[in-house]
Protein backbone atom coordinates (compact mmCIF):
# COMPACT_ATOMS: atom_id res chain seq x y z
CA UNK A 1 0.00 0.00 0.00
CA UNK A 2 1.42 3.37 -0.84
CA UNK A 3 -0.09 6.38 1.20
CA UNK A 4 0.18 10.30 0.50
CA UNK A 5 0.35 11.42 3.83
CA UNK A 6 -0.33 15.75 3.54
CA UNK A 7 0.57 17.29 6.97
CA UNK A 8 0.56 20.75 7.04
CA UNK A 9 3.29 21.84 9.51
CA UNK A 10 7.02 22.60 9.51
CA UNK A 11 8.46 19.40 10.10
CA UNK A 12 10.33 18.11 11.96
CA UNK A 13 9.45 20.46 14.97
CA UNK A 14 9.25 19.37 18.73
CA UNK A 15 5.74 20.57 19.20
CA UNK A 16 2.40 18.41 19.41
CA UNK A 17 1.19 17.94 16.13
CA UNK A 18 4.56 17.29 14.35
CA UNK A 19 5.18 15.18 16.85
CA UNK A 20 1.84 12.97 16.25
CA UNK A 21 2.52 12.93 12.24
CA UNK A 22 6.06 11.69 13.14
CA UNK A 23 4.54 8.74 14.79
CA UNK A 24 1.62 8.15 12.75
CA UNK A 25 3.97 7.88 9.70
CA UNK A 26 6.73 5.64 11.59
CA UNK A 27 4.34 3.54 12.72
CA UNK A 28 2.53 3.21 8.94
CA UNK A 29 6.43 2.64 7.50
CA UNK A 30 7.11 0.05 10.39
CA UNK A 31 3.70 -1.73 9.11
CA UNK A 32 4.95 -1.78 5.35
CA UNK A 33 3.82 0.60 3.88
CA UNK A 34 5.27 3.38 1.71
CA UNK A 35 4.48 6.85 2.37
CA UNK A 36 5.00 10.05 0.70
CA UNK A 37 4.82 12.26 3.40
CA UNK A 38 4.48 15.83 2.22
CA UNK A 39 4.72 19.11 4.80
CA UNK A 40 5.75 22.81 4.88
CA UNK A 41 9.31 23.99 3.35
CA UNK A 42 10.93 24.45 7.19
CA UNK A 43 11.80 22.00 10.13
CA UNK A 44 14.35 19.23 10.82
CA UNK A 45 15.33 16.54 8.36
CA UNK A 46 14.25 13.26 10.04
CA UNK A 47 15.15 10.27 8.99
CA UNK A 48 12.16 7.60 8.90
CA UNK A 49 11.80 3.76 7.10
CA UNK A 50 9.89 3.58 4.29
CA UNK A 51 8.80 7.70 4.41
CA UNK A 52 9.87 9.51 1.92
CA UNK A 53 9.59 13.49 2.63
CA UNK A 54 8.76 15.78 0.52
CA UNK A 55 8.42 19.63 0.89
CA UNK A 56 5.75 22.23 -0.40
CA UNK A 57 8.03 24.67 -2.58
CA UNK A 58 9.32 27.30 -0.39
CA UNK A 59 8.17 31.15 -1.24
CA UNK A 60 10.33 33.76 -0.94
CA UNK A 61 10.19 36.14 1.53
CA UNK A 62 7.02 34.24 3.40
CA UNK A 63 8.27 33.14 6.94
CA UNK A 64 7.73 30.21 9.03
CA UNK A 65 4.26 29.07 9.37
CA UNK A 66 3.24 30.09 12.76
CA UNK A 67 1.41 27.57 15.57
CA UNK A 68 -2.12 28.14 14.95
CA UNK A 69 -4.49 29.85 12.06
CA UNK A 70 -2.55 32.32 10.11
CA UNK A 71 -2.44 33.92 6.38
CA UNK A 72 1.10 32.52 5.96
CA UNK A 73 -0.64 28.71 6.20
CA UNK A 74 -2.97 29.91 3.78
CA UNK A 75 -0.70 30.20 1.61
CA UNK A 76 0.99 27.24 2.32
CA UNK A 77 -1.96 24.96 2.21
CA UNK A 78 -2.48 26.60 -1.14
CA UNK A 79 1.00 25.31 -2.82
CA UNK A 80 0.40 21.73 -0.45
CA UNK A 81 -3.54 21.27 -2.22
CA UNK A 82 -1.36 22.04 -5.87
CA UNK A 83 1.56 19.52 -5.11
CA UNK A 84 -0.79 16.84 -3.81
CA UNK A 85 -2.73 17.19 -6.90
CA UNK A 86 0.40 16.84 -9.22
CA UNK A 87 1.62 13.93 -7.04
CA UNK A 88 -1.66 11.95 -7.27
CA UNK A 89 -1.93 13.12 -11.36
CA UNK A 90 1.78 11.76 -11.69
CA UNK A 91 2.23 8.81 -9.53
CA UNK A 92 -0.11 5.95 -8.37
CA UNK A 93 -1.52 6.17 -4.75
CA UNK A 94 -3.51 3.48 -2.51
CA UNK A 95 -4.51 5.99 -0.01
CA UNK A 96 -4.75 9.77 0.99
CA UNK A 97 -4.25 10.93 4.86
CA UNK A 98 -4.75 14.39 5.42
CA UNK A 99 -3.51 15.70 8.75
CA UNK A 100 -5.81 18.98 10.02
CA UNK A 101 -7.33 21.20 7.33
CA UNK A 102 -6.01 18.45 4.88
CA UNK A 103 -8.63 16.25 5.66
CA UNK A 104 -10.31 18.49 3.38
CA UNK A 105 -7.70 18.43 0.88
CA UNK A 106 -7.60 14.96 1.01
CA UNK A 107 -11.83 14.76 0.58
CA UNK A 108 -11.26 17.50 -2.75
CA UNK A 109 -8.82 14.97 -4.22
CA UNK A 110 -10.66 11.53 -3.15
CA UNK A 111 -13.57 12.98 -5.22
CA UNK A 112 -10.80 13.37 -7.98
CA UNK A 113 -8.88 10.60 -8.06
CA UNK A 114 -11.24 8.30 -6.83
CA UNK A 115 -8.97 7.20 -3.72
CA UNK A 116 -10.14 6.80 -0.25
CA UNK A 117 -8.62 8.97 2.31
CA UNK A 118 -8.11 9.38 6.00
CA UNK A 119 -9.17 12.07 7.90
CA UNK A 120 -6.48 12.73 10.55
CA UNK A 121 -8.19 15.12 13.15
CA UNK A 122 -5.42 16.07 15.52
CA UNK A 123 -7.44 19.18 16.60
CA UNK A 124 -11.05 20.68 15.91
CA UNK A 125 -10.17 22.91 12.82
CA UNK A 126 -13.72 24.93 13.35
CA UNK A 127 -13.14 25.27 17.18
CA UNK A 128 -9.33 26.56 16.37
CA UNK A 129 -10.71 29.25 14.06
CA UNK A 130 -13.42 30.24 16.14
CA UNK A 131 -10.81 30.25 19.64
CA UNK A 132 -8.29 32.21 17.71
CA UNK A 133 -10.50 34.77 16.56
CA UNK A 134 -8.89 34.37 12.59
CA UNK A 135 -12.17 34.26 11.32
CA UNK A 136 -14.62 36.86 12.85
CA UNK A 137 -17.22 36.55 9.87
CA UNK A 138 -20.00 33.64 10.88
CA UNK A 139 -20.98 33.29 7.52
CA UNK A 140 -17.04 32.33 6.36
CA UNK A 141 -17.17 30.31 10.05
CA UNK A 142 -20.28 28.65 8.68
CA UNK A 143 -18.75 27.60 5.60
CA UNK A 144 -16.00 26.31 7.08
CA UNK A 145 -17.99 23.90 9.78
CA UNK A 146 -19.39 22.61 6.37
CA UNK A 147 -16.41 21.70 4.66
CA UNK A 148 -14.92 20.07 7.85
CA UNK A 149 -18.04 18.08 8.46
CA UNK A 150 -18.35 17.27 4.94
CA UNK A 151 -14.71 15.65 4.91
CA UNK A 152 -15.38 13.94 8.09
CA UNK A 153 -18.50 12.31 6.80
CA UNK A 154 -17.00 11.41 3.62
CA UNK A 155 -13.82 9.35 5.03
CA UNK A 156 -13.11 5.77 4.50
CA UNK A 157 -11.34 5.93 8.37
CA UNK A 158 -11.39 9.24 10.40
CA UNK A 159 -8.55 9.42 13.25
CA UNK A 160 -8.73 10.96 16.51
CA UNK A 161 -6.49 11.60 19.38
CA UNK A 162 -8.94 12.56 22.04
CA UNK A 163 -12.60 11.61 23.34
CA UNK A 164 -13.71 14.88 22.40
CA UNK A 165 -12.89 14.78 18.94
CA UNK A 166 -14.15 11.32 18.98
CA UNK A 167 -17.40 12.55 19.60
CA UNK A 168 -17.56 14.88 17.20
CA UNK A 169 -16.25 12.94 14.77
CA UNK A 170 -18.87 10.75 15.40
CA UNK A 171 -21.83 12.73 14.64
CA UNK A 172 -20.86 13.12 11.18
CA UNK A 173 -19.33 9.29 10.39
CA UNK A 174 -20.51 6.07 11.62
CA UNK A 175 -19.00 5.08 14.69
CA UNK A 176 -17.47 2.17 13.26
CA UNK A 177 -14.92 4.21 10.69
CA UNK A 178 -13.30 6.58 13.91
CA UNK A 179 -10.47 5.50 15.54
CA UNK A 180 -9.19 7.05 18.78
CA UNK A 181 -5.44 6.44 18.47
CA UNK A 182 -4.39 8.75 21.47
CA UNK A 183 -0.71 10.36 21.55
CA UNK A 184 1.79 8.34 23.80
CA UNK A 185 4.72 9.93 26.18
CA UNK A 186 7.49 11.54 24.05
CA UNK A 187 10.89 9.49 23.26
CA UNK A 188 13.90 11.32 24.21
CA UNK A 189 17.74 10.99 22.94
CA UNK A 190 20.10 10.48 25.82
CA UNK A 191 21.31 13.45 27.59
CA UNK A 192 24.69 14.70 26.91
CA UNK A 193 27.35 12.81 29.46
CA UNK A 194 27.73 15.16 32.58
CA UNK A 195 24.10 16.85 32.66
CA UNK A 196 22.92 15.64 35.60
CA UNK A 197 19.50 17.07 37.39
CA UNK A 198 22.66 18.48 39.69
CA UNK A 199 24.41 20.23 37.25
CA UNK A 200 21.23 21.69 35.58
CA UNK A 201 20.57 22.80 39.01
CA UNK A 202 23.95 24.29 39.25
CA UNK A 203 23.17 25.81 35.96
CA UNK A 204 19.98 27.35 36.95
CA UNK A 205 21.24 28.71 40.20
CA UNK A 206 18.89 26.36 42.28
CA UNK A 207 19.67 25.29 45.25
CA UNK A 208 20.34 21.54 45.48
CA UNK A 209 17.34 21.13 47.85
CA UNK A 210 15.12 24.50 46.47
CA UNK A 211 11.65 22.41 45.55
CA UNK A 212 11.23 23.01 41.72
CA UNK A 213 7.76 23.41 39.57
CA UNK A 214 8.13 22.65 35.78
CA UNK A 215 6.82 24.17 32.70
CA UNK A 216 8.01 22.29 29.29
CA UNK A 217 6.23 23.33 26.17
CA UNK A 218 5.58 25.87 23.62
CA UNK A 219 4.86 29.59 25.04
CA UNK A 220 1.62 30.54 23.08
CA UNK A 221 -0.99 32.23 24.69
CA UNK A 222 -3.32 29.27 25.12
CA UNK A 223 -0.43 27.33 27.32
CA UNK A 224 -1.43 29.16 29.91
CA UNK A 225 2.30 30.48 31.13
CA UNK A 226 0.28 33.45 32.53
CA UNK A 227 -1.77 31.60 34.95
CA UNK A 228 1.87 29.62 35.92
CA UNK A 229 3.54 32.88 36.65
CA UNK A 230 0.01 34.66 38.90
CA UNK A 231 0.38 30.91 40.70
CA UNK A 232 4.34 31.59 41.18
CA UNK A 233 3.47 35.08 43.12
CA UNK A 234 1.10 33.46 45.49
CA UNK A 235 2.90 30.19 46.04
CA UNK A 236 6.18 32.72 47.04
CA UNK A 237 4.55 33.86 49.73
CA UNK A 238 4.56 30.71 52.00
CA UNK A 239 7.30 28.47 49.51
CA UNK A 240 9.46 31.40 48.92
CA UNK A 241 12.38 29.06 48.24
CA UNK A 242 10.55 27.14 45.19
CA UNK A 243 11.56 27.78 41.59
CA UNK A 244 9.48 27.58 38.47
CA UNK A 245 11.92 26.61 35.49
CA UNK A 246 9.34 27.71 32.23
CA UNK A 247 11.45 25.30 29.46
CA UNK A 248 10.10 26.53 26.26
CA UNK A 249 9.58 29.02 23.65
CA UNK A 250 11.17 31.69 21.36
CA UNK A 251 13.03 34.78 22.24
CA UNK A 252 10.60 37.08 21.97
CA UNK A 253 8.13 34.92 24.17
CA UNK A 254 10.36 34.56 26.82
CA UNK A 255 11.19 38.54 26.77
CA UNK A 256 7.24 38.72 27.09
CA UNK A 257 7.05 36.19 30.21
CA UNK A 258 10.13 37.85 31.95
CA UNK A 259 8.65 41.33 32.07
CA UNK A 260 5.60 39.97 33.59
CA UNK A 261 7.37 38.10 35.73
CA UNK A 262 9.01 41.19 36.99
CA UNK A 263 5.65 42.89 36.93
CA UNK A 264 4.79 40.23 39.19
CA UNK A 265 7.55 40.25 41.58
CA UNK A 266 8.54 37.27 40.61
CA UNK A 267 11.42 37.55 38.73
CA UNK A 268 13.86 36.18 41.57
CA UNK A 269 11.67 33.01 41.26
CA UNK A 270 10.84 32.03 38.15
CA UNK A 271 13.60 31.04 35.42
CA UNK A 272 13.37 30.78 31.83
CA UNK A 273 15.66 28.81 29.71
CA UNK A 274 14.14 29.20 26.39
CA UNK A 275 13.59 26.27 23.94
CA UNK A 276 16.41 23.11 25.00
CA UNK A 277 17.74 20.26 22.85
CA UNK A 278 15.48 17.67 23.37
CA UNK A 279 18.64 15.21 24.95
CA UNK A 280 17.83 17.99 27.91
CA UNK A 281 14.16 17.17 28.29
CA UNK A 282 14.93 13.88 31.06
CA UNK A 283 17.24 16.20 32.89
CA UNK A 284 14.68 18.86 33.56
CA UNK A 285 11.92 16.04 34.29
CA UNK A 286 14.35 14.64 36.77
CA UNK A 287 14.94 17.53 38.74
CA UNK A 288 11.32 18.28 38.96
CA UNK A 289 9.42 17.91 42.01
CA UNK A 290 6.02 19.19 40.33
CA UNK A 291 5.21 19.45 36.38
CA UNK A 292 2.89 21.53 35.60
CA UNK A 293 0.08 21.95 32.37
CA UNK A 294 -1.72 25.07 32.60
CA UNK A 295 -3.61 25.26 29.60
CA UNK A 296 -6.65 27.82 29.23
CA UNK A 297 -7.47 26.88 25.48
CA UNK A 298 -7.97 23.89 23.24
CA UNK A 299 -10.20 20.60 23.43
CA UNK A 300 -7.64 17.87 22.52
CA UNK A 301 -5.57 16.51 25.37
CA UNK A 302 -2.03 18.49 25.52
CA UNK A 303 0.62 15.90 24.19
CA UNK A 304 3.33 16.52 27.34
CA UNK A 305 0.97 15.47 29.49
CA UNK A 306 1.67 12.05 28.55
CA UNK A 307 5.44 12.70 28.87
CA UNK A 308 4.41 13.88 32.33
CA UNK A 309 2.72 10.80 33.48
CA UNK A 310 5.79 8.95 32.19
CA UNK A 311 8.02 10.83 34.17
CA UNK A 312 6.69 9.61 37.45
CA UNK A 313 6.13 13.24 38.79
CA UNK A 314 2.98 14.92 40.02
CA UNK A 315 1.54 17.24 37.90
CA UNK A 316 -0.88 20.14 38.41
CA UNK A 317 -3.37 20.69 35.19
CA UNK A 318 -6.42 22.93 35.06
CA UNK A 319 -9.65 21.31 35.43
CA UNK A 320 -10.70 21.54 31.65
CA UNK A 321 -12.05 19.21 29.32
CA UNK A 322 -8.47 19.10 27.38
CA UNK A 323 -7.67 17.22 30.59
CA UNK A 324 -10.04 16.02 32.34
CA UNK A 325 -10.97 13.66 29.48
CA UNK A 326 -7.39 11.74 30.34
CA UNK A 327 -6.47 13.04 33.79
CA UNK A 328 -8.63 11.67 37.23
CA UNK A 329 -7.72 13.24 40.61
CA UNK A 330 -5.97 9.98 41.08
CA UNK A 331 -3.08 11.09 38.27
CA UNK A 332 -3.22 14.66 38.69
CA UNK A 333 -4.13 17.62 40.50
CA UNK A 334 -7.14 18.99 38.85
CA UNK A 335 -7.74 23.22 39.61
CA UNK A 336 -9.45 25.71 38.26
CA UNK A 337 -7.75 27.87 36.10
CA UNK A 338 -7.93 30.78 38.67
CA UNK A 339 -5.10 32.39 40.40
CA UNK A 340 -5.73 31.41 44.22
CA UNK A 341 -7.10 27.58 43.03
CA UNK A 342 -4.19 26.61 40.93
CA UNK A 343 -1.39 28.30 43.34
CA UNK A 344 -3.48 26.34 46.57
CA UNK A 345 -3.19 22.66 44.64
CA UNK A 346 0.79 23.56 43.79
CA UNK A 347 1.12 24.25 47.14
CA UNK A 348 -0.71 20.93 48.66
CA UNK A 349 1.82 19.03 46.53
CA UNK A 350 4.84 21.01 47.64
CA UNK A 351 3.58 20.29 51.39
CA UNK A 352 2.89 16.85 50.98
CA UNK A 353 5.74 14.44 49.92
CA UNK A 354 3.69 10.91 50.24
CA UNK A 355 1.10 12.73 47.80
CA UNK A 356 3.82 13.40 45.15
CA UNK A 357 5.09 10.13 45.53
CA UNK A 358 1.61 8.31 45.40
CA UNK A 359 0.52 10.47 42.76
CA UNK A 360 3.44 10.06 40.25
CA UNK A 361 3.23 6.24 40.76
CA UNK A 362 -0.12 5.50 39.41
CA UNK A 363 0.56 8.52 36.69
CA UNK A 364 4.01 5.94 35.38
CA UNK A 365 1.88 3.27 35.73
CA UNK A 366 -1.28 4.26 34.13
CA UNK A 367 0.54 5.40 30.89
CA UNK A 368 2.80 2.83 30.55
CA UNK A 369 -0.27 0.31 30.59
CA UNK A 370 -2.08 1.66 27.79
CA UNK A 371 0.12 4.21 26.34
CA UNK A 372 3.06 2.75 24.41
CA UNK A 373 4.60 2.47 20.89
CA UNK A 374 3.13 -0.88 20.20
CA UNK A 375 -0.67 -0.41 21.47
CA UNK A 376 -0.33 3.41 18.98
CA UNK A 377 0.79 1.28 16.10
CA UNK A 378 -1.53 -0.82 16.44
CA UNK A 379 -4.81 1.43 17.08
CA UNK A 380 -3.19 2.79 12.98
CA UNK A 381 -2.99 -0.61 11.83
CA UNK A 382 -6.91 -0.98 12.89
CA UNK A 383 -7.68 2.46 11.24
CA UNK A 384 -6.56 1.28 8.01
CA UNK A 385 -7.94 -1.65 8.12
CA UNK A 386 -11.16 -0.30 7.97
CA UNK A 387 -9.95 0.45 4.17
CA UNK A 388 -9.44 -2.45 3.34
Amino acid sequence: MKILLLAPQPFFEVRGTPINVRLVATSLGQLGRQVDLLVYPHGDTVDIPNVTIRRVIRIPGLPKAPIGPSLVKIVYDMFMMIQAFWALATGRYDVIHGVEEAGIMAWILSKIFRVPYVFDMDSHMTDQLRYSGFLGNRLILGVAQRLESSAIAGAASVITVCPYLTDVATKYAAPDKVHQVEDIPQAFPAPPEGLTAASLRAELGIEHDAPVILYTGNLEKYQGVDLALEAAAEVGKTRPEARFVIAGGNAGQVERYRAMAGILGVEKRVIFTGSRPLSHMPVFHDMADILLSPRLGGTNTPLKVYTYLATGKPMVATALPTHTQLLTKELALLAKPERMDYSAAILLLLNDKAMREEMGRRARLFVEEGFNHDSFRRKIESAYAAIG
